[in-house]
């Protein structure tokens, strides 16, 4: 599996996967904000949670693989971190809810494109792909790293879509469907692909409100705001911390 397009685009991407990447998980250990991330909530696990999820769990494979969202007592989204932490499995987010095999599509980065099924191992990063509305917004961007691991996982993302992130009609209901690792190579931070097709193991619908970093995503109206979008993301993350606190900020040049 090969990733094509314009040698000057294969090689940002190249330099932005490693070098960037290297230089956002460094930034984040030092406390320093210059990706303009937000941390996720901590996944912890305890007996009781355990108990639940192992229960959700066999009563899908048990049934149709449909994990029941409504009988799951703690956020859906420790739920698929425990899948993947706990059982080594993948997830895919999708607005359709009817997939019954993924099928390899044309993945684009910039001016390069794979064609792949890609997947994530990551809990909640998929979450967003599942939610956001595809067919009403133009374009999106997303960025996940993590910092240690279980039980002192640390988890950094960064979302942004071409449109109105606080309007209802960018979000909708998607799936979360859980897929075995075998066949997939990882292809950069938290991002697996495969080249064949795939059959999910289970699945999982999930709406906006299950989606706990929707807050944070911020909504751009150009191309030039997506080539600048850790500035944008900077901005809307003091914004937000000058709401929480009831102050104000200065103006700041955009």
């Amino acid at each position: 599996m090969k990733r094509v397009g314009p040698l000057r685009d294969r090689l940002r991407l190249r330099v932005m996967r490693s070098l960037g990447i290297a230089v956002w998980r460094l930034t984040e250990r030092l406390d320093v904000d210059v990706a303009g991330a937000s941390e996720g909530p901590r996944f912890t696990i305890d007996s009781a949670r355990r108990r639940a999820f192992e229960d959700l769990i066999a009563s899908a494979r048990s049934g149709n693989g449909t994990l029941d969202a409504a009988a799951c007592p703690y956020p859906l989204h420790e739920l698929l971190t425990y899948l993947v932490v706990e059982h080594d499995l993948l997830l895919h987010g999708s607005n359709d809810g009817t997939l019954e095999i993924l099928e390899p599509r044309l993945a684009q980065d910039y001016e390069t494109k794979l064609h792949a099924v890609v997947a994530s191992d990551d809990g909640i990063w998929p979450m967003f792909y599942a939610v956001v509305a595809r067919d009403r917004i133009d374009g999106v961007f997303s960025a996940c790293t993590h910092l240690g691991r279980p039980p002192r996982l640390r988890r950094f993302y960064m979302f942004a879509i071409g449109g109105d992130a606080a309007a209802s009609t960018s979000w909708t209901r998607g799936t979360v469907y859980v897929l075995p690792r075998a066949g997939f190579h990882r292809e950069w931070g938290h991002e697996w692909v495969s080249s064949d097709a795939v059959r999910p193991l289970l699945r999982l619908s999930v709406g906006p409100e299950d989606f706990p970093r929707r807050d944070t995503v911020i909504g751009l109206s150009s191309p030039d705001e997506f080539r600048r979008v850790s500035h944008h993301l900077r901005i809307a993350k003091r914004e937000r911390a000058a709401r929480m606190h009831g102050s104000t900020l200065p103006s700041v040049r955009r």
